[in-house]
């Protein structure tokens, strides 16, 4: 009886650390990042020479990115792991007011990632002349469909 008290202990927790483990991995996963509702600095880097920037123009565009990848970063991370929270409160069924207030925090963050990304179609705009933002704009939504 002993010997099977003891199997059944380890049994327990070792299905305890396997739960455990699906619960870690079900908190945050990358899709949690909110995606872009326009994302130009990619194609920006990719079409260089396409947009026929000049030195100033991808300078400009160099420095803009240094200046606003912290921050861009710090809020994808930030809705990565609200997220993350959310869906386990769900899960575990916290108080309504938590999971009410994770979701609000969710829609700050998406607005505050919405305006840098506004920010950032705005710099773009500034440093490319019309025709370039133009071209650019059709690359982007090319790449949509």
């Amino acid at each position: 009886m002993r010997i099977s008290m003891i199997s059944l202990r380890h049994a327990v927790v070792a299905l305890g650390l396997v739960a455990l483990g699906s619960v870690a991995l079900a908190k945050s996963v990358p899709a949690d990042q909110g995606l872009p509702v326009v994302e130009l600095m990619p194609l920006v880097i990719k079409h260089e020479a396409d947009l026929g920037l000049s030195p100033e123009q991808i300078q400009a565009m160099a420095d803009y990115r240094k200046q606003a990848m912290p921050g861009r970063v710090a809020v994808q991370k930030k809705i990565q792991n609200l997220r993350g929270q959310l869906r386990m409160a769900l899960l575990e069924n916290h108080a309504e007011a938590e999971r009410a207030s994770l979701m609000q925090q969710i829609g700050d963050a998406e607005i505050e990632h919405f305006k840098g990304r506004e920010r950032c179609v705005q710099q773009v705009r500034k440093t490319l002349s019309a025709d370039q933002f133009a071209q650019l704009s059709k690359l982007y939504l090319d790449g949509l469909r």
